[in-house]
């Protein structure tokens, strides 16, 4: 046992154990000539060097390549601590910018259909700039936010909205403020239909796009919706799919304000009911619902029916309810108390 006075000799136990290790691992020195194609950036290495056909037949197939491919991962391991060592952190290796370009894994992406203000706006050469979120308000003489609440100008602020100037000609029975209100409202709800209309153009146009309709506002079976009638048509097909897409085919969905008529265009035709041939297709009709009913020829549902029975049937029938009624029947005596 060795005592507190004694030296180790850290580098003979390490040289002693040095053979052994080395024996089980390959070194990280790769005996062959660096001919490498590499681009760090992808972590790539291509080798040129054609396959030895002698070696991997004297080594086998599966061990020459495995040693190959060993020996290469190794010479791309050595370049990436050439470059570990020049880093500034030894935590982390600073790649350089890769020098092959790879392929796109997915296609580039369309472009979004522009609305019919873009459109306008870029035939106009309009260009948006934005405006700063505080203005002055005449009324109060002071800044204020441009919207939301306290905003500058709004048209319901008892300062500038507790009177209405009247003008000749105006029918004084009408409130100018009930007016104004429904005035405003009547805006509101036409800007919300052109918005819905010029979202279900751009879905459209997106979907016929991305679809593989040939783009360009054309749909998959070729219909154009350049024109507004072609528009208008898509928007008219649209509203009745719609109409019809309940359960019960939009006959008990309530009617909207504005929504066309679902009977639009619908006429129901009348046959006559004069004339041989009127009477003959009322007569191959009516055999047609009969052999439905009666696929046998009615054979399953004939009775024999006597009229004398029933006739002396229906007559017992009546004097038994008579007789009922009356308290007594044909023959008896009344009892008496």
């Amino acid at each position: 046992m060795a005592t507190s006075s004694a030296v180790v000799d850290v580098r003979a136990i390490l040289a002693a154990a040095a053979p052994s290790a080395s024996a089980t691992r390959p070194s990280v020195a790769v005996d062959r000539e660096d001919d490498l194609h590499y681009d760090l950036g992808h972590l790539y290495a291509f080798d040129p060097s054609p396959v030895d056909e002698a070696v991997m037949a004297s080594e086998g197939t599966s061990a020459y390549l495995l040693r190959s491919a060993r020996d290469n991962a190794q010479l791309l391991t050595n370049q990436l601590y050439r470059l570990l060592e020049g880093a500034p952190s030894k935590q982390s290796i600073p790649l350089p910018q890769p020098s092959i370009q790879l392929p796109r894994e997915k296609p580039l992406p369309v472009d979004k259909p522009l609305t019919r203000w873009e459109k306008f706006a870029k035939s106009k050469g309009i260009v948006k700039k934005k405006r700063s979120k505080m203005v002055w308000d005449e009324a109060t003489q002071q800044w204020a936010p441009r919207f939301g609440y306290g905003r500058a100008n709004n048209p319901k602020d008892d300062i500038t909205n507790w009177v209405v100037e009247a003008k000749p000609g105006d029918d004084g029975s009408v409130d100018p403020f009930e007016a104004k209100s429904a005035e405003r409202k009547q805006r509101l709800d036409k800007q919300k239909r052109q918005e819905e209309r010029n979202r279900l153009e751009a879905a459209h146009a997106a979907s016929v796009g991305a679809g593989g309709g040939g783009g360009g506002g054309r749909g998959s079976g070729g219909s154009s919706l350049a024109t507004k009638g072609d528009k208008k048509a898509y928007l008219k097909r649209a509203i009745a799919a719609a109409q019809s897409s309940t359960a019960s085919m939009g006959r008990f969905d309530p009617v909207l304000r504005d929504e066309p008529s679902r009977s639009a265009g619908k006429r129901k035709q009348y046959e006559g009911g004069v004339g041989a041939a009127d009477n003959e297709r009322d007569a191959q009709r009516t055999a047609s619902v009969v052999s439905k009913m009666f696929p046998d020829g009615g054979r399953a549902h004939k009775v024999a029916i006597n009229r004398d029975v029933a006739a002396k049937r229906n007559k017992l029938d009546s004097e038994a309810g008579r007789a009922k009624a009356g308290g007594g029947g044909k023959g008896k005596k009344a009892r008496t108390k």
